[in-house]
């Protein structure tokens, strides 16, 4: 995992959400089951042997074979069943209580203003807006309200080309050295927890280009599918309004008076088309 960047954006194709943002210093958590991406996250915990005990065995046998015996009394094939179906319910149930806020990397060599993709997929053909966040600030605010019950995790989204599969050698550790609790992940094993895991965080790399990390925190205390997180005043560095908001005055207006009443210290961008190029040029108004 990178290092996390120090700041983040995220784009929102709605204009009055982007306001309701900065106007309530609040930002929204969704939960996972709303995510537009059928393959977003992944639940099932397919392995690469397709579940045939008997394959199973002959792996442990041929790299294995000096505890092959053992493997089998820990792990007899009226069993195998149980067991999968016991690592598809553990990760389930924490997708069940997992709400996650969407952003895109800022780096010094790749900023998402810039990205014309973003701002007609996300930004909803540049009527939207793009508010830039400190993700340090943004951390620090969920320590001090503890609202979740748990901590917020910045997860780094991997793009590849196959969805992770649990392999044989991931098996044979679980069974041999893991101790199962279905209140802790990480109990079965360093192997096996980082495929499930990592499924959790993985996209297909046709997305690859959004450098999406996501904040994500667990919450089994609410039905709803939305959580709210306050923001302090200097969570929010920058506002960018898309190039077709941007010639709206009262829009100008509405973001300008937000962000000096609630984000004094921000900066407030419209977008603008540069003239014989496919860019965007940016200036500042507040």
């Amino acid at each position: 995992m990178q290092e996390i960047p120090k700041y983040v954006m995220r784009f929102y194709g709605n204009a009055d959400y982007a306001l309701e943002c900065i106007s309530l210093k609040q930002i929204t958590f969704i939960h996972i089951a709303k995510l537009n991406d059928p393959f977003d996250p992944i639940v099932d915990c397919a392995t690469n042997f397709n579940d045939d005990y008997a394959s199973l065995l002959a792996y442990v046998e041929q790299y294995h074979y000096t505890q092959l015996a053992l493997f089998k009394e820990t792990l007899p094939e009226q069993n195998w069943n149980e067991i999968v179906a016991g690592w598809a319910k553990s990760a389930r149930e924490m997708l069940a209580t997992m709400f996650v806020f969407s952003t895109c990397a800022v780096t010094e060599w790749n900023h998402p203003r810039d990205n014309l993709y973003m701002w007609g997929h996300y930004g909803n053909g540049h009527r939207g807006i793009a508010i830039e966040f400190n993700t340090t600030v943004l951390a620090e605010s969920f320590e001090k309200q503890d609202v979740s019950g748990s901590d917020p995790i910045w997860w780094e989204m991997d793009y590849i080309k196959d969805i992770p599969r649990i392999t044989c050698e991931d098996i044979f550790e679980f069974v041999m050295n893991a101790q199962p609790n279905e209140d802790n992940l990480e109990s079965y094993g360093p192997k096996l927890t980082s495929v499930m895991l990592e499924r959790f965080h993985s996209k297909s790399e046709i997305w690859k280009s959004e450098d999406e990390w996501r904040l994500a925190l667990t919450n089994d205390n609410t039905k709803i599918k939305i959580l709210r997180h306050d923001l302090p005043d200097n969570a929010i560095t920058a506002i960018y309004l898309g190039c077709r908001v941007a010639e709206q005055e009262q829009a100008r207006n509405d973001f300008v008076y937000e962000k000096q009443r609630n984000f004094p210290s921000a900066t407030v961008f419209i977008a603008k088309v540069r003239k014989g190029e496919y860019a965007l040029d940016f200036e500042k108004i507040a």
